[in-house]
């Protein structure tokens, strides 16, 4: 009996954390825990086998649209579309498949929205009757869950004659449908508008908005209208990074903003060991236009920065006896410091610098106003200069330690989550709409199923005053509060 009292109580206590409801101001609230480190299961113990879609709320509903790969490599006429349902984005009822009588193609990117006007479930998707023929189809629904009937499997959209594939859905306040895709030459981002009904397109669209990118997925906050997507990945297990691209109108002009799921460069482990004479340096290439920036391990005041310039490793001439300068001459190099205020980087007035020189170095202190930041950039002003800097050590004002350095250029650095983006996913809060941002973590299944690849659900996105959105973060598992 006692057993069975505590068997009993361990389980409300776990259903108590692990998933529970309150009621705020007369409006009921459910707190759950998203967990990125385990797959995500349905209520039978199966893995959810659903990528590269979306989850979407319709009432007190979540469905999770997405491509069902099983174990196939996900480029066979096997892919197919399923649907979940869930009332509180953890315990997931499997629905079944969505298209009836589906031609025979390889089959990615469900996305389904309603239309109030006629009150039907619209699915868009992207297929190849054989690959990369790539064509837009249509169908609807009178219920969430399907099946749908297809309506145009061969949609006809601005940018047909350069092939189209990933694609994104989004209604905005007033009604309105507009379609974010890429084609498949050269992989060019932009967005048109549907009919009223959702099932084509008007062919008003965009101007290109991007080049090389796959991915979007569209949403507005405050009036301002949000396109997120990245480079090329196609099942990469190193993951995309997540560029961020805002307008005033859902048709563009889009300026680009930022990229919240990248690295600014390659993580370096000797400008800030502590060790500055030890013949290990960052080469910093001018032809790369290369520089350093520093993450805090939080916000803080600074106001000076040291740069230490390794000078022993300058290249020289050997056997021209003629040739007076046998080593190349020591620059003395100036710097731009800028820090990350609000979400943008921000030029810093730097005092005269202080600059002395030893048997091995040549040292900046560079001192500016104090200001509260937790990233620092330096970019050398490189000029007309074709010989690279040679740096051995950096330190920052504020006796932080185990500070994060990146070598940046030219070339992007490493995502932040290995993870090719699905969608931007709205949720429903007491506090208003929140959004998460969605990943598929290809090959990260470790029975090497692709169908059970794992996906991470971002915290929901935190943004600065000016609407750019703070850069995103590994996390294993957070509390998330949905409105029921």
């Amino acid at each position: 009996m006692t057993k069975c009292i505590n068997k009993k109580w361990l389980v409300v206590l776990m259903t108590v954390v692990c998933c529970f409801m309150v009621t705020v101001n007369g409006a009921a609230q459910q707190t759950v825990v998203i967990n990125n480190a385990q797959p995500r299961t349905d209520v039978k113990g199966k893995i959810v086998d659903a990528h590269d879609g979306r989850i979407i709320q319709f009432g007190k509903m979540f469905y999770w649209y997405g491509t069902k790969y099983g174990a196939t490599n996900g480029f066979t006429t096997a892919n197919e579309y399923v649907c979940y349902s869930s009332s509180d984005l953890i315990k997931w009822n499997y629905e079944g498949p969505l298209l009836k009588d589906k031609p025979g193609g390889v089959y990615y990117r469900p996305h389904v929205v309603y239309n109030a006007r006629t009150k039907k479930y619209v699915l868009w998707y992207n297929w190849y009757p054989k690959l990369w023929n790539g064509q837009f189809g249509v169908a609807i629904s009178d219920l969430p869950t399907g099946p749908f009937t297809i309506i145009n499997d061969h949609v006809t959209v601005k940018q047909n004659a350069l092939g189209v594939g990933d694609l994104g859905v989004f209604t905005d306040d007033d009604g309105k449908a507009y379609l974010s895709y890429n084609t498949i030459s050269n992989h060019k981002v932009s967005v048109e508008l549907l009919n009223e009904d959702y099932t084509a397109s008007t062919l008003q669209g965009s101007d290109f908005i991007a080049e090389h990118c796959e991915a979007g997925s569209m949403f507005k906050r405050n009036g301002l209208y949000y396109l997120l997507t990245d480079y090329t990945c196609c099942f990469c297990t190193q993951g995309s990074g997540a560029q961020v691209f805002t307008a005033k109108n859902p048709l563009g002009p889009y300026t680009w903003r930022q990229n919240i799921n990248r690295y600014p460069g390659e993580l370096s482990a000797v400008i800030n060991d502590g060790f500055a004479n030890d013949n290990l340096f960052e080469t910093l290439d001018p032809k790369q236009q290369q520089g350093i920036e520093i993450w805090l391990n939080k916000s803080a005041p600074v106001s000076s920065i040291t740069i230490q310039q390794f000078t022993g490793n300058r290249s020289g001439q050997c056997g021209e006896v003629d040739n007076p300068v046998l080593h190349q001459p020591i620059i003395q190099h100036q710097f731009k410091i800028s820090s990350l205020q609000n979400g943008e980087w921000k030029e810093l007035k730097l005092q005269p610098a202080a600059v002395t020189h030893s048997s091995m170095q040549t040292t900046y202190a560079l001192k500016f106003s104090a200001v509260v930041t937790d990233r620092i950039r330096i970019q050398p002003l490189y000029n007309d200069s074709v010989q690279p800097i040679f740096v051995s050590e950096v330190s920052v004002s504020g006796g932080q330690k185990n500070l994060r350095m990146f070598k940046t250029g030219k070339q992007p650095g490493k995502p932040v989550i290995p993870a090719q983006q699905t969608f931007v996913m709205p949720v429903q809060t007491n506090n208003g709409t929140q959004y998460i941002w969605m990943g598929d973590l290809w090959g990260s299944a470790t029975d090497g199923i692709k169908g059970h690849d794992y996906q991470f659900w971002s915290k929901p996105f935190e943004f600065y005053s000016n609407g750019l959105i703070k850069p995103l973060e590994w996390i294993h598992q957070y509390r998330l509060t949905i409105k029921k």
